[in-house]
Order: C-alpha cells, then structure tokens, then sequence
C-alpha cells in the first residue's frame, strides 16, 4: 500500500457500506512483513492505560485464533469479557518520571467499529488484503478493536509460526548471559502497569526477552526490546508474543534499531531531519538555531514506537499502522505532532523546548487521539525522497569513514615516527657505550706510557752510576778491570741501543696518543651530530 493509496482514504467520514462496495483493488497487501519495518517501544505507562489482567488476557486471545463466524454489527457493541478494563486513574507515577498525557480508554471501541468487515479479515485475511486493501487501512485507521488486535496484528505480520514458537519453549529451558541486565531492568519497564508490575507479567516479560537474546545473539538484549515486547503480551500469549516480535525485527527491520552501531537508527533520525526541513522549514530552522538534533527527542519514538513516553492506547494505535503498513508510518506521525505543536515549538529555547518534545508533545491530541492518526496519514512523505536521504546519510557516513581512516593513518604514522625515535635513541646509547670503550682504552694506554718513563728514567739513573764509578776507579784497578769495562761498555752499549729503542717506542705511543686523541675528537664531533639530528626529530614529531 502505497502513501497515495492512503492519502486517498484518509477522510474518516466516509461511510462503512460505500467503501465495502468499492471495486476490488490490485493493490499490494499491506501485510508488514514484505514492506515495512519497526521502531521499538520503551512506554511509562500511565495511570489511564489499559490494564489487561494477565493470564486472563493472553487466554482470551488465545482461545480466539481460530477464525470466528461473522459478528452481526450490534451483537457486540458493548463491552465485552475480552476487553480490558480500566486502569485506576489514581496510580502513582514512577519517580522522577513524567507522567505521560492522559486519553481516551482503549477499551472503547469506536462507535461505528465494523464488527462484520473485521470477521471477515479474521476468517479471509488474505482475500480482504488483496481485494479491499483501501477499506482496511482505511478500518486500522479508526482502529483495530482490542478484542481482536492480538489476532489482527498476527495476520498483519503473517508471524504464524508452529516452528518458531517451539523453538521458543525451547529457548526457554536455556541460560542466557544477559539474565542479570534483564531482571534488573524488569522493574524500570512500564513502572505503572500493573501486569508488569506482578510476578506474572515480568516472568513473561523476561521469558520473552531471554529468548530472543538467545535466538538472536547479535543483537542480545537492550531494554528498548523488553518495551517493544510489552505490547504484545497485552494482547497475545507468548509464544505468539515471541513470533510477532521476532517478525517485527526481521521484516520491519527493527533490528537495525538495535544493532551495535545503530547505523539504521541513525539513518531514519537523518531522514526526519530531512523531512522536517520539507515539511516544516520554520520548525527546522528553529531547531537548527537551537542545536536540537531528531536523535535527542525522536530516536525513542522510533527505538520504542513511541511507548516509553506515551500511554498503551496510542502505543496500540502505532502498532496497528506499522503491522499494517510500514515503518513509514513512524516518521508520518513525527512529522504530525510536530506539525500539531508548531507554534509551541517555536516559542521555546533548547532546555524548554527538549523538554516539551520528550514529555508533552502529546497534549495536543489528549481529547482525540485518532486525530492524529488522520493528521499523519495526510502527511505527504514520498517514498522517493527517503530513498534519496538515505543515501546522503550513506554517503556522509563513509566521508565520516574516512576521515576516521585518514585520523587512523595520521596515528600510525605518528607511531612510526616515534618508533624511529625510539631506535635512534636506541642507537645513541650503543654510541655513548662504545665513546666509554675508547676513553677506558686511552686511560690504558697513558698508563702504559707512564710505566715505560719510569722505566726509562731507571735506565738512564743506572748508566749515570756506572760513568761515575768508572771515573773514580784508580788506574791500577782500571787496568785490572779493564777487561770487565770492556765487557761493561759492551753492556752499556747494549743498554744505549735498548734506550734508544725504548726512546723510539716512546715516540711511538706518544704518537699514537696523538692519534687516539683525534679519533676521540672526530668521536665527539660525530655524537654532536647525532645529538642534533635527534633533536631535530623530536621537533618534527612535536609540530605533527
């Protein structure tokens, strides 16, 4: 069903038995699971909601899957035992949460419900889809009667599902590691329900919740999908609850809500700016001067549809246009309450006006909740456009890809850099370690010179001795002696040639001192070098 085919029924005037004569349609069925997807559901619900009675409830509707006989138009006009009666309007609101707006008991169904139109969808679903598809919108725009949405909204979703719900008992015998998220959170869900507030309704809450974790682990558990969950048990056992839910992420792609980067999330937040800037130019170009972006307010109208923050009667109301139609149907009814509240949006600043949009975008519609369902179904959105805006998210999603990557190249390099540095330190020490080596070697070697001039100056100590006695020996004694002066001057002459030597060894190191010292300097002048490279690759590391 098309936006056009909508829009070309949207008067709720016109009147049950002309649009059952109208020709039949080659439309397509409006069934969710081939064209639509779905948002999620976090609701307070408030002290006017409707307050099904637990397994009482669920009974009921399950005792009605079966198709029933056609209903005569008057045979049940009035409240019936499957209705669910109405919530004490004295209950306490969850603290520190605001109360959401007060509206018209579910429970009542509208005066010119069409009891015969709507067995006939139960008993011949797919032959009312494909043949009078218009009068059905046309009919879930009134409202599908609470008697039988449970059973309605199964046909919608076509979750009829004998597999899957065993697989649900299943999943029920097993463990799953978000057991102690979900119990903690089963509290803070619809804290002004009573049947989720009893024992009965959180165990079925947290059996529905703990299987789907299990069945589908990518997603696991976030408490956006025990509210979506929330509604369901209202109007239908659990296993049927868990078939509908599994078809709601699937078909509708809800999933997507709830994936771990929330790419489709934010892709429709960016698709309700776009209209909003369409549709409403004025409200958009306040919101841009206010810094208000959709995900601040609308992305848990569209993770929760709508039921963190609004009562089950419109939660329900949701529900049927998205199982009947589209995950269109979320932003038509954004852009309708911002519509509706166009002149109080305008006149408020950012803590105000975020506020407003989180808490009390609703009051507007507090007498007449069915107005805006006709508000949003004259809501133009052309299939077209979304299209279009969901490849510019596309595309400014990869540019933002990018610059992360080229952020990411930048980091390497900047890595590589300091590695270099590192190694270049690494090397400096080595460098430092082999200066220390020389200087330890020319200590050695001044060492060594010095042992080699004590020598020398023995030497030359010794012969002064020896040039002295030989002057003061008598002459007697030198003739007698001469032949051991000969032997001493050959002796003597033997220690001058080794003096010699000595002194040309001497000459030697002092030489090679000289050329240790240059090597130590060309050693400095290189470490200064290195010590100026270094410091100028710390200064280019600093200025990246």
């Amino acid at each position: 069903m098309t936006s056009t085919d909508i829009l070309q029924i949207s008067d709720p005037s016109v009147e049950k038995n002309s649009s059952l004569a109208a020709p039949p349609q080659p439309a397509s069925s409006p069934n969710a699971s081939d064209t639509s997807e779905s948002g999620d559901t976090l609701s307070t619900i408030e002290s006017i909601t409707p307050k099904p009675t637990g397994r009482r409830r669920r009974g009921t509707v399950s005792q009605q899957q079966q198709p029933s006989p056609p209903l005569s138009s008057g045979s049940n006009t009035g409240k019936s035992s499957d209705t669910v009666p109405e919530e004490n309007e004295q209950e306490t609101p969850n603290e520190g949460q605001d109360t959401p707006p007060s509206v018209p008991q579910p429970d009542e169904e509208p005066d010119d419900t069409d009891w015969e139109f709507w067995s006939q969808v139960l008993s011949d679903y797919d032959r009312v889809a494909k043949e009078n598809s218009k009068v059905l919108l046309l009919h879930v725009q009134r409202g599908v009667p609470q008697a039988l949405r449970g059973m309605v909204w199964q046909l919608f979703a076509k979750s009829k599902d004998v597999k899957l719900e065993q697989k649900y008992m299943q999943l029920l015998k097993e463990d799953s590691v978000y057991e102690k998220a979900i119990l903690r959170d089963l509290d803070r869900t619809f804290p002004h329900h009573d049947y989720f507030q009893n024992k009965e309704g959180q165990d079925a809450l947290f059996n529905l919740v703990k299987a789907y974790s299990l069945y589908e682990p990518d997603v696991g558990y976030c408490q956006g999908i025990a509210f979506i969950a929330g509604p369901l048990l209202v109007n239908m056992p659990e296993e049927e609850a868990f078939s509908v839910l599994v078809k709601l992420m699937d078909g509708y792609q809800l999933k997507g809500h709830f994936a771990p980067q929330l790419n489709l999330l934010h892709q429709r937040m960016y698709q309700l700016d776009g209209l909003i800037y369409d549709q409403l130019p004025h409200v958009h170009r306040h919101f841009e001067n206010q810094g208000i972006r959709s995900n601040m307010y609308a992305s848990q109208w569209f993770m929760t549809l709508f039921a963190y923050k609004f009562p089950f009667d419109f939660v329900f109301r949701v529900y049927d246009l998205i199982l009947a139609q589209s995950i269109e149907a979320l932003h038509r009814l954004a852009v309708a309450l911002l519509e509706k509240n166009q002149s109080v949006i305008l006149s408020l600043d950012f803590d105000a006006l975020l506020q407003f949009l989180k808490n009390d975008v609703l009051e507007a519609y507090k007498d007449n909740i069915s107005n805006l369902l006709t508000d949003a179904y004259t809501i133009k959105i052309i299939p077209k456009r979304l299209d279009k805006l969901a490849k510019e998210y596309q595309v400014e999603s990869a540019k933002a890809n990018t610059e992360a990557e080229a952020i990411e190249a930048l980091r390497r390099q900047n890595k590589l850099l300091s590695d270099t540095t590192k190694q270049l330190e690494a090397n400096m020490t080595d460098l430092q370690k082999d200066h220390m080596s020389v200087a330890n070697q020319l200590i050695e070697t001044k060492m060594d010179i010095a042992r080699i001039n004590d020598e020398n100056d023995a030497l030359r100590q010794q012969s002064h001795d020896l040039k002295k006695a030989l002057e003061t020996l008598p002459g007697d004694v030198e003739l007698r002696v001469k032949d051991e002066l000969e032997v001493l001057s050959t002796k003597n002459s033997a220690l001058s040639q080794r003096n010699t030597a000595l002194e040309d060894q001497l000459a030697y190191m002092e030489k090679m001192v000289v050329d240790i010292k240059v090597l130590y300097a060309d050693s400095e002048n290189e470490r200064e070098a290195l010590r100026q490279r270094l410091a100028d690759l710390k200064r280019l590391v600093g200025q990246n």
